[in-house]
């Protein structure tokens, strides 16, 4: 996906996102235990607020604290996200836990993140749509790619031992990912592995986001894919 429909992306699943909520405040969200929608709701402010504060302090040398007051609407905090970075440049500096410290991370970050927390929100009211093909590919070549590797709380270096092969059946995505010493090795490409999971792009991204089965197929030790399954925060 390019910018434009990653900006379209963010707009599109954060306000189904915000419906979804308000209109189940009280569904228990699965993915976030003890959280019910309006938890899940006040989370992704705070994340909205944040990363619009760390666009506009231009400072990658630490992050910068936010101020949200308990009175701004999510509404009005993705509506403020969504316009920030459309007129920021790709490289103006934003703080974030990556080595791309720029706002074009957090771009594709807030697509991401607003696909996986919508399907939350919907699965906690009962009903789910699939997330769309081309940004689920996107979903689980960012997790392989940057959240299997670094985190708020920094690098990661504890992963499973085995390879994983991702296989997505409905689109243009195939992941091989391998641990080593030196970290995580990802390429495009169709390659045997110890496990692999092969499925819809959306029940791939909602997989390595931790999000169940949905109905992907499975190759190898069960333990392993779980361990895989549990690496994205």
């Amino acid at each position: 996906m390019n910018r434009n429909e990653h900006l379209s992306a963010i707009l599109t699943e954060g306000r189904a996102l915000i419906s979804a909520a308000e209109g189940t405040p009280d569904g228990m969200v699965s993915a976030c235990p003890g959280w019910t929608n309006t938890e899940l709701l006040d989370h992704i402010r705070m994340v909205w607020g944040f990363v619009a504060t760390q666009v506009r302090a231009a400072d990658a040398s630490g992050p910068n604290r936010p101020d949200i007051a308990d009175t701004d609407l999510p509404t009005d905090l993705l509506d403020d996200l969504v316009s920030l970075l459309e007129s920021t440049d790709a490289d103006h500096s934003a703080w974030n836990w990556s080595p791309d410290t720029t706002a074009g991370f957090w771009v594709r970050r807030m697509a991401c993140e607003a696909a996986i927390h919508r399907w939350d929100a919907e699965d906690a009211a009962g009903a789910t749509a699939p997330i769309e093909c081309g940004l689920a590919t996107d979903v689980v070549d960012e997790a392989v790619n940057v959240a299997f590797r670094f985190q708020r709380n920094g690098p990661v270096t504890d992963h499973p031992s085995s390879s994983l092969h991702l296989h997505a059946t409905d689109g243009d995505g195939e992941w091989l990912v391998v641990p080593g010493d030196e970290g995580l090795v990802v390429t495009r490409e169709h390659a045997k592995a110890d496990t692999a999971a092969a499925g819809t792009a959306s029940d791939l991204a909602l997989f390595v986001w931790g999000r169940g089965h949905g109905d992907l197929q499975f190759w190898g030790d069960e333990a392993e894919l779980e361990a895989w399954a549990s690496v994205a925060p």
